[in-house]
């Protein structure tokens, strides 16, 4: 079955409209399983459901606390909205890391998208940095190598020592020290690579980034905080 690519206008989900239910695939928000909105399961039009999502964290005492992807499908308009949310460590709760909103009849034409389309996301003012994450097949534990476009001159903005990593309950490594090296062989474990390899790949898209944005773009601050 050929998937419907819907486009939020910054966002793009996977669905697969069937007689009976509408299954959703949306790899960004790293859930674990398709998501099967049933139309039989609807309470006054609207059809609710959620699954488990990474990264799966743990709490101050040591209990799980997965991520979680809850969508929410009103059958008559056809409107999608997901709502990704992450347990914070520093907060000690759930916080909303993404929601989007899909209307039917907003949908990607083709894939790859237009360039034009690509070059207007890029330079969304939500871009706020370039990243590698990944997700290891065996621990099942998330790490990202990212470099944040905010809070620097546009000369200083492909600069390596702006490099951090997060490990899988969002804390931050800072280049150089000890957790930046290990989150970083990690990621390097899990997608074949070498650091060096994969420190080329993230500063060669911000020189992208950088050749492409106009100098008085004003992008969202990337927080460099543990979350």
């Amino acid at each position: 079955m050929k998937a419907t690519l819907l486009f939020s206008g910054r966002h793009v989900a996977a669905v697969y409209p069937r007689a009976d239910d509408l299954v959703v695939l949306d790899p960004y928000l790293l859930h674990r399983e398709p998501v099967v909105l049933s139309r039989a399961a609807a309470v006054e039009g609207v059809v609710t459901a959620a699954g488990d999502a990474f990264p799966f964290r743990t709490g101050a005492g040591g209990e799980p606390r997965p991520s979680r992807l809850r969508l929410t499908w009103t059958v008559a308009s056809g409107v999608l909205h997901s709502e990704y949310s992450r347990f914070s460590p520093r907060l000690g709760r759930y916080v909303t890391f993404r929601a989007f909103t899909f209307r039917p009849g907003a949908t990607l034409p083709f894939f790859p998208p237009p360039r034009g389309l690509v070059r207007r996301l890029i330079l969304h003012s939500e871009q706020n940095n370039v990243s590698i994450r990944c997700v290891d097949r065996g621990s099942g534990r998330l790490r990202e190598l990212v470099l944040p476009l905010s809070g620097r001159p546009r000369e200083w903005l492909v600069d390596r020592r702006s490099l951090i990593t997060r490990d899988n309950q969002g804390a931050v490594g800072r280049g150089g020290t000890e957790e930046f090296r290990r989150d970083l062989a990690g990621i390097c474990a899990c997608v074949g690579s070498d650091p060096e390899e994969l420190i080329g790949y993230v500063l060669g898209a911000a020189q992208l980034y950088a050749a492409t944005a106009p100098e008085d773009l004003v992008v969202a601050e990337y927080r460099v905080e543990d979350e």
